[in-house]
């Protein structure tokens, strides 16, 4: 019968609390202002007592109704009605009580569905103009109707208006949680997202680091060791080996410098093919590069990333494959794909298909960002080899 509205019941309570004491202290009122009783005076106390209950019902009777569910708020309104109706039969003042029943359409409107409180508003108009229709006949009782109708009319309006604006500002301060909530997880969201690029950038300053740097190490560590090797022996071929790293440190400084100052790609770098060609004079073993297909411009992204591959590759062919001759080849025949393969006559790898270090999980990393792929393994001859694919 009843759907029972916690929020708009609590937003109402002090409304409705007000409405029942101004109500029947209005009402009760007029036992002190007329002598004319419609019966023996005996029904005052009873009326007093029954509006006592009546008042006790609508001030407290909420917070039980809240806690004991649908079955107690049902019966809470018959209980209601039951009570209005002696009070509006047994008073004295006959008619006079009619407005007490005010109170109870408004909660009704309030708590109820649109049926069930017309069904209440009804009846308690109902009892008003059957109070004097019954003993005065239904001239008295017409006249009571348009009496009536414009205090239950007032009081549905402004209950209607009153309920409408609780609504809304229950809605209002829902949504204001809602909002903060959302503006929680979206701080929430953007601190996660904060780390993640943190932590990609990271990932992507130790790519460039290693494969840079760490390249140009390795091939300075490779000359000034051959030097001091030879230097007893061959001091002009030393001179020559110290002199080539030192040439290789500016290069490095360079690289360094281009990373640092913008973590981009480098826009100073010759195209790829040339790129690597001056890339396969530093150091020994010596590399032998074949472009395949008609070279074309990569974007940025790519063709570092295939640059640093190649160092990568190279830089583990000089410091862990003791190969003597190392291949790479270029190969742009493939519209939208380009393809770097490296390959050496070393003593290949145990290790596996990343490698011991960090090198080559990096470089599977930066390709992969791209959409490429990564695959490395011994080679059937002999020696390790690397292939990179990237979409270009």
């Amino acid at each position: 019968m009843t759907r029972f509205n916690h929020d708009a019941h609590r937003s109402g309570s002090l409304y409705g609390a007000f409405a029942y004491a101004v109500v029947i202290l209005t009402c009760y009122a007029t036992f002190f202002t007329t002598r004319q009783f419609f019966t023996s005076e005996w029904m005052v106390p009873v009326v007093f007592a029954l509006g006592a209950v009546y008042a006790a019902m609508g001030v407290l009777g909420g917070g039980v109704i809240e806690c004991r569910g649908r079955q107690a708020f049902a019966f809470y309104y018959l209980l209601q009605c039951t009570l209005l109706t002696l009070v509006v039969f047994l008073s004295p003042a006959r008619g006079f009580l009619g407005i007490i029943v005010l109170p109870v359409v408004s909660q009704a409107i309030f708590d109820l569905r649109v049926r069930e409180a017309v069904m209440v508003g009804v009846y308690l108009f109902a009892i008003n103009i059957a109070v004097w229709a019954i003993p005065y006949g239904w001239d008295s009782g017409l006249q009571a109707v348009i009496n009536y109708s414009a205090a239950f009319a007032f009081t549905t309006a402004f209950t209607l208006i009153t309920k409408q604006a609780l609504n809304a500002r229950e809605r209002e301060e829902k949504l204001r949680r809602e909002v903060e909530a959302s503006h929680e997880k979206l701080r929430t969201y953007a601190a996660q997202a904060e780390d993640l690029a943190t932590t990609r950038e990271r990932n992507r300053v130790a790519r460039e680091i290693h494969d840079g740097v760490g390249h140009y190490l390795t091939v300075v560590k490779t000359q000034l060791d051959a030097a001091a090797a030879i230097l007893p022996t061959h001091p002009d071929q030393a001179l020559a080996a110290i002199t080539k790293a030192a040439r290789l440190t500016g290069d490095a400084l360079d690289d360094v410098r281009r990373s640092v100052g913008t973590l981009r790609t480098d826009v100073a770098r010759p195209p790829l093919p040339e790129a690597l060609r001056q890339l396969a004079t530093q150091g020994e073993p010596s590399l032998t590069l074949t472009v395949e297909g008609e070279p074309r411009p990569l974007p940025p992204g790519v063709e570092h990333a295939l640059y640093r591959a190649a160092q990568e590759g190279l830089t583990n062919i000089r410091k862990h494959a003791r190969a003597t001759s190392a291949l790479a080849r270029l190969d742009f025949r493939t519209p939208q794909r380009v393809v770097l393969e490296l390959a050496d006559n070393g003593v290949g790898t145990t290790a596996g298909p990343d490698g011991p270090g960090f090198g080559l999980r990096g470089l599977r990393e930066r390709v992969e960002l791209l959409g490429g792929t990564v695959d490395t393994g011994n080679r059937l001859e002999g020696g390790f080899a690397l292939r990179v694919e990237v979409p270009a």
